[in-house]
């Protein structure tokens, strides 16, 4: 029982930190481009984070019972692991994966007390953590250069389009986020009534509260984003993010946004791109997941 209560703790403690700290992912692009101010924009990335955990949220079953114990005490264990790495990237104010810690921690409790880990759907999550990336910088850098390098004769209208769109698809982004990566944490917590509204008051508080360290990483240190930009960044990462939800396969969305806003921003020649964020980001792509797991097998 302890466990049990301990976990929801954790679960409540977990969504308030990935929805400040990954709010960027959603709306750092919208609040970035200057479409609309921070609050409102908050306000659409908290509002698709609850509508993706509540209607798709239940598509990361399969994950949760693949990679975590359905014990309290390993649950428990996996997600203060996971809190604590989290945790300490926000006072960095790095957009870490909770999905790779997680899981990474996951593995190294399964590992060490002899769990029967399903390696095809491990297999199947690094290659989808390895190869999204790869394809966001392409598809991005190839649809920028395509579709957006060319002069347009109503340049008025197609803005007023571009913003309608962007406006659109950060909702979108966020709904994915909260399916995916919060639906994630519900299923390994269990997916009930009182996991839902945990982690609903711990969205909104997270998204309003949280997020002032973060949410511009993404849309101005990285690069100083046009219309056009924040719009191929968020649809191609939403879709990547939609399609790993479908096959019930955890995927940061971090991930996937980081990598097509430096696909758009390498398709200009003459722009400059600050890589240190990117570095930074990278980095923690491959600590979180490898500290998690050292952390999981000497727990």
């Amino acid at each position: 029982m302890i466990f049990f209560i301990f976990s929801l703790i954790l679960t409540f403690f977990l969504t308030l930190l990935v929805s400040g700290n990954n709010l960027s992912a959603a709306v750092g692009t919208l609040i970035g481009s200057r479409i609309v101010e921070r609050y409102i924009g908050i306000l659409i990335g908290s509002t698709g984070f609850f509508m993706g955990l509540i209607i798709e949220g239940r598509f990361l079953h399969g994950a949760s019972l693949s990679l975590v114990p359905h014990s309290y005490m390993y649950i428990t264990y996996a997600f203060l692991i996971s809190f604590l790495i989290f945790f300490f990237a926000n006072l960095g104010r790095a957009p870490l994966s909770l999905t790779m810690a997680l899981a990474g921690t996951a593995l190294g409790i399964d590992i060490r007390i002899g769990y029967a880990i399903d390696y095809k759907f491990v297999m199947l999550m690094i290659a989808f953590w390895i190869i999204a990336p790869v394809i966001s910088i392409i598809v991005s850098y190839f649809t920028e250069r395509g579709v957006f390098h060319r002069n347009f004769k109503n340049v008025w209208s197609v803005a007023k389009w571009l913003k309608l769109l962007i406006l659109i698809s950060s909702f979108l982004t966020a709904f994915t986020l909260g399916a995916n990566t919060l639906g994630f944490i519900a299923n390994v917590e269990g997916f009930n009534v009182t996991t839902i509204l945990i982690m609903t008051f711990a969205i909104f508080a997270g998204s309003f509260f949280l997020s002032s360290g973060v949410i511009k990483r993404v849309g101005e240190e990285m690069y100083s984003m046009r219309y056009s930009n924040a719009l191929v960044s968020l649809v191609v990462s939403s879709a990547l993010v939609e399609i790993a939800t479908l096959f019930a396969v955890p995927l940061s969305n971090t991930q996937t946004l980081t990598s097509s806003v430096f696909g758009v921003g390498i398709s200009y020649k003459y722009k400059a791109i600050y890589m240190r964020p990117f570095l930074i980001i990278i980095l923690t792509w491959v600590l979180s997941p490898s500290l998690g797991f050292i952390l999981g097998y000497l727990v």
